[in-house]
């Protein structure tokens, strides 16, 4: 059996899947000892793959209709989750409609958001609140498209604990998201910045008295060094920093060509 399976792609063995439960059977255990990952997008079709972890071409796609319901997604979902070994699971959100059922769709499988990306339309600009929220659900979210530059989160928000946050266009990020919401994240990454120096000597002083931040590239709109943290190897462009309890000491270093800010905790002196 095994000699056959080898010769098909996965699409020819999720379909011989379904014919009976005894060959389901038998294919979910030529496959078990393979991780997939499980990515779903949500825009004007329903999109659903599943890949190989190590192997990314070994998988299949099912595009859905424009009529999809919540029903179809979760039947569908459903039959990858109990077919395949899924290890990670990746949420792309271009519409909100069915993003709270969705989570729960997830959780009650017993599994982990690994990746939240929100690319939403621009009919959907009144959805960033909820989504955002949504979002904390994951260990990685990524804002892609633009909630425009008046989007403001509410001041009663939680921090974010994400492993990564990415925003793509940033001109809305204001020093109090920077220095309050942002800074325990593990690894940030921010464009379109239009934040000023003096909000980012605030957000590296934090990071000295607390952050669990190791990452963090910013692109700023403006050429400026840091020589007013007065640190501790000035070298024109490039400063050390270490956190008050912890003693962890991280490298932050401008690039002038692109204006942008790096900050890591993993380098060699």
């Amino acid at each position: 059996m095994k000699a056959v399976c080898d010769t098909m792609d996965v699409l020819e063995i999720f379909t011989i899947s379904r014919a009976s439960e005894r060959a389901k059977r038998v294919l979910k255990l030529f496959l078990s000892r393979r991780n997939f990952e499980l990515t779903a997008l949500f825009a004007e079709t329903f999109i659903l793959e599943v890949h190989n972890r190590k192997h990314t071409y070994y998988g299949i796609v099912m595009q859905f209709s424009i009529k999809y319901t919540f029903e179809t997604i979760r039947e569908n979902i459903a039959e990858f989750v109990t077919f395949f070994k899924i290890c990670e699971v990746s949420l792309v959100f271009e519409r909100p409609q069915l993003a709270s059922a969705v989570i729960q769709l997830i959780r009650s499988f017993d599994l982990t958001i690994d990746s939240f990306d929100l690319n939403l339309e621009n009919g959907y600009k009144e959805q960033y609140h909820e989504m955002i929220e949504l979002s904390r659900e994951a260990k990685n979210l990524d804002i892609l498209s633009d909630p425009t530059k008046k989007f403001r989160l509410s001041i009663s928000a939680n921090p974010f604990q994400f492993n990564a946050l990415r925003l793509v266009h940033a001109k809305w990020v204001t020093r109090y998201y920077l220095t309050n919401l942002f800074i325990n994240c593990k690894e940030l990454y921010m464009e379109n910045c239009q934040l000023k120096y003096s909000d980012y000597l605030m957000f590296f002083k934090q990071w000295i008295k607390e952050s669990r931040l190791e990452v963090a590239k910013i692109k700023m709109k403006e050429q400026r060094n840091f020589s007013a943290l007065r640190l501790d190897i000035p070298d024109g462009f490039c400063y050390m920093i270490q956190q008050e309890n912890t003693g962890i000491r991280a490298i932050v270093l401008f690039t002038p060509p692109d204006n942008l800010v790096n900050l890591t905790t993993e380098f060699e002196l």
